[in-house]
């Protein structure tokens, strides 16, 4: 592999985000003396001390935890499945209660979605936007976006309606939880793969699932059933898929490695546009599979046959994920939600999100949206959203785009929730609601957990798995987590942002994080070696 290659992934982002962690760190130490009416500057030095010493401690905690499940399990497999099935099953009932306790009201774009939904189903098609907000009358052809999921919950609505008489959000629930479960799954077998030929794979896989457990995305986000968890299968799925292919990709170039590996790739094409159409973000898998399989290993001899296939995969791949998405966008436009003419006056230029990302923090802005929306035609919104990006690139200048780049990673970044705090913070009180809602103790925890995991995922990318493990440098399946982190990072820096949009990524980021744990996992098995080396060599 390219040593400039190398050295750009592993320092380049792991410095940039070593500095926007700690700029998080900052931030959120502020955040906490502001909360408690503390104003004092040595205090938030005070904070952001304690906060790193406890992320810092969260890590090697993890660390070690990872070589005593190594130790004791090691390669048994069959009970490594089966304490993952009981773990399955916990998760399943803290889902349980959690969607039956969470009595929330869904709020903005999701409860769009449902009034759409109950107006398609009582009221007919042309009644779907009666009850919107007036500023979100051609809610469809501004954000084609959530075309996918309005007809998932029309179909449920439908289901449920015709079984029972009543449209609540329960059955949409009940598939959120699934999405949730099936991530979980897939992540744990993906993580079987990754170390299946690795000592001590089975407790390391093991182990990457105890981390996900211990993330509250697979719990509190069961009933806010939006894009960001019911896009997440889709993507572990792609991911899953692609590393069934890879050992056949990495094959010499031979008829049956191609019968075997084209089912793969044509799977997770189909993942991929699916979860695309549901988050537009699923789409940075897309370059993170072309550019690993580029540089991945191959046993094929021939240099020349070796690069062509590279490329042919690479090509195959990205003419399937684009013909998935093409024939998906034919279905959707099928039902007809937004017509022609609503997108030829309020269809938004990607350009938009891209300026609005550009402001302030990079998140949402009511008054970009407003700018946007004003002129008539799409032509018009481009070209006036790629005036005021140029303007606010002019403002910033170099250096104050720099520290934007760094603010924004840091806001994106830094909420342990991943701000479920905020988007099931309505409805009926519930004892349960409320401490996810409103306590404090809550979102210290998951961001303290959550830190932990990011020092992890840093400290992965300056250390590197090959130099951890003491083996030869390769490139191995925690390089393609790396880069797809990396592209995540990328897209978040240039796009509009916020902590919600990385849910759907958040098993990836679990198994990078797991991964870095899991390389001081052989100590203790070297340790018994060597002892029983010893007694061997002494009998």
């Amino acid at each position: 592999m390219n040593k400039i290659f190398s050295k750009f992934v592993n320092y380049g982002f792991g410095i940039f985000f070593a500095l926007a962690m700690a700029l998080s760190v900052y931030f959120l130490a502020d955040w906490l003396l502001v909360e408690h009416y503390i104003g004092s500057q040595a205090a938030v030095y005070g904070v952001i001390l304690l906060i790193a010493l406890a992320a810092c401690a969260g890590c090697l905690a993890l660390r070690k935890l990872g070589s005593v499940f190594e130790a004791r399990l090691g390669d048994d497999a069959k009970k490594c499945d089966r304490i993952f099935a009981i773990m399955a099953l916990a998760l399943l009932a803290v889902q349980i209660i959690f969607a039956a306790c969470s009595h929330f009201t869904p709020i903005n774009d999701l409860s769009y979605i449902c009034t759409s939904a109950k107006n398609y189903i009582l009221m007919g098609a042309d009644t779907i936007y009666e009850g919107l907000p007036s500023r979100h009358q051609e809610y469809y052809a501004v954000y084609p976006n959530n075309h996918l999921l309005f007809l998932i919950v029309l179909a449920l609505y439908k289901i449920q309606y015709a079984l029972t008489g009543s449209m609540n959000r329960s059955a949409p629930i009940f598939v959120n939880a699934l999405a949730l479960n099936i991530s979980y799954i897939y992540m744990y077998r993906s993580a079987k793969l990754m170390y299946k030929n690795k000592q001590g794979g089975a407790a390391k896989a093991l182990f990457a699932a105890i981390c996900g457990a211990g993330s509250s995305v697979f719990y509190t986000y069961v009933p806010f059933y939006y894009t960001d968890s019911l896009s997440m299968p889709f993507v572990m799925a792609a991911f899953y898929r692609y590393l069934r292919g890879l050992p056949y990709l990495k094959g010499e170039v031979k008829r049956e490695n191609l019968l075997r590996a084209l089912p793969q790739m044509a799977l997770c094409a189909l993942y991929m546009a699916l979860g695309f159409k549901m988050k537009g973000s699923v789409i940075v898998l897309l370059p993170a599979f072309m550019l690993y399989t580029a540089i991945a290993e191959s046993e094929e001899r021939r240099r020349g046959v070796r690069r062509l296939a590279k490329g042919a995969w690479a090509a195959v791949l990205a003419a399937l994920v684009i013909g998935f998405i093409a024939a998906a966008s034919i279905f959707t436009a099928a039902f007809n939600i937004a017509d022609e003419q609503d997108y030829a006056r309020y269809k938004f230029p990607p350009h938009h999100w891209i300026m609005m990302g550009m402001k302030t923090r990079g998140g949402y802005s009511y008054r970009d949206f407003q700018y946007t929306l004003n002129y008539e035609t799409y032509e018009e919104k481009e070209a006036a959203d790629v005036t005021r990006s140029a303007e606010r690139l002019e403002n910033f200048g170099f250096g104050g785009m720099v520290f934007h780049f760094f603010k924004k990673a840091a806001y994106t970044w830094s909420d342990g929730s991943y701000l479920i705090f905020y988007h099931i913070n309505s409805g009926e009180s519930s004892a349960l609601r409320e401490f996810v809602t409103n306590s404090k103790v809550f979102r210290y925890m998951c961001t303290l957990y959550h830190f932990a995991m990011l020092t992890a995922v840093t400290a992965g990318y300056f250390a590197g798995c090959d130099e951890c493990r003491g083996e030869k440098k390769k490139v191995d399946e925690s390089w393609l987590m790396r880069i797809i982190f990396a592209g995540v990072l990328v897209f978040f820096e240039l796009w509009e942002t916020r902590s919600r949009y990385l849910v759907n990524f958040a098993p990836i980021f679990i198994m990078l994080a797991a991964d870095f744990c899991n390389h001081d996992g052989l100590r203790l098995v070297r340790k018994k070696e060597k002892a029983t080396n010893k007694e061997e060599a002494a009998v």
